[in-house]
């Protein structure tokens, strides 16, 4: 008889709201600051604009947040991101869902190869997706060798605008997160979660915790290669080396967000409320002027101050 799937996995997720808690109340106060200083918070138009900024970090970090719950880390994400920005800018005249179908197709393989070596070599995930980023951008640089191509400039003004009243990008987001509600709750959703909280307890009960690996990376690419398109359309051109900021920091909104280092513990609400919180703040300090050194600084000691008041949580929990 097997032996049921044991740890923190089996509850699908962190075992209670006070992450999302504290953090959605941090929130809160962030957004009450940023209120006094820009009293258009809540406009559409501005509504709109943050979007269409924040798109990018909450789709990568959403593809982050994937990886993270089979215990892995992708450290070639921001490779990645910018092969399906390349890709998606290759050939302007042609038709924009082509385009992107092709791009996506890419950033999906790409993460399906990474699962690969990461399920088949039996190496630490950080050592294959590190070399990986080598290789995914090279051939970033092999499509797009500097930064150009472009994006219909109709495209790039509903996005950033608006579409008949509409914030594309937040429509964007609603429709990521219901499609990872969805499939949080089959068959794949479960053993994602289970590899993640225990690998041998899973592989005991009959899961093919390799193809499971493999299509945890690939689905975080979908992810990711979404965050290079929105980055495309919202600069409306190309960069081959724009992604590489969005790799730590896709891991340090889900570290926020509450995301488990060791997998098989978090949810894409609290990935969510940690991109809002990290952008927000990034906004806020430009508002006062503080200088980019502090900027990063500042940010930093949220990240501490996060990880740290989890990690004192969970030791309540287990006491």
């Amino acid at each position: 008889m097997r032996d049921r799937p044991r740890g923190r996995a089996a509850h699908g997720g962190a075992p209670s709201h006070w992450d999302l808690i504290w953090l959605g109340a941090l929130l809160v106060v962030v957004l009450a600051v940023y209120w006094r200083l820009d009293p258009t918070l809540l406009r559409p138009a501005t509504i709109t604009i943050l979007s269409a900024q924040f798109l990018p970090l909450i789709l990568a970090a959403a593809g982050q947040t994937i990886v993270m719950l089979t215990g892995g880390i992708d450290l070639s994400l921001g490779a990645v991101l910018s092969l399906g920005m390349a890709v998606f800018v290759m050939d302007p005249a042609g038709n924009v869902l082509i385009s992107m179908v092709i791009a996506l197709g890419v950033t999906v393989l790409a993460g399906a190869a990474n699962g690969a070596l990461v399920a088949y070599a039996g190496l630490p995930p950080i050592i294959v997706t590190l070399a990986a980023s080598f290789l995914w951008a090279g051939v970033t640089l092999i499509v797009l060798p500097q930064p150009g191509g472009q994006v219909p400039a109709e495209l790039v003004r509903a996005y950033n605008l608006g579409f008949y009243g509409l914030a594309l990008p937040a429509i964007a987001v609603g429709v990521a997160l219901a499609v990872w509600k969805l499939v949080k709750t089959t068959r794949f959703g479960l053993a994602l979660y289970a590899v993640g909280g225990n690998e041998h307890g899973a592989y005991a009960n009959g899961i093919d915790t390799r193809r499971v690996k493999i299509a945890a990376y690939g689905f975080a690419g979908l992810f990711t290669g979404l965050a290079g398109i929105g980055l495309a359309i919202q600069t409306g051109s190309g960069d081959p080396t724009i992604g590489t900021p969005y790799t730590l920091n896709s891991i340090a909104v889900a570290v926020l967000g509450g995301i488990s280092f060791f997998g098989g513990v978090g949810r894409m609400r609290g990935t969510l409320l940690g991109a809002l919180l990290l952008g927000l703040l990034s906004n806020l300090l430009l508002f006062t002027g503080i200088s980019t050194f502090y900027q990063l600084i500042l940010q930093g000691v949220v990240l501490v101050v996060a990880v740290a008041v989890k990690t004192l949580a969970a030791r309540e929990r287990v006491a």
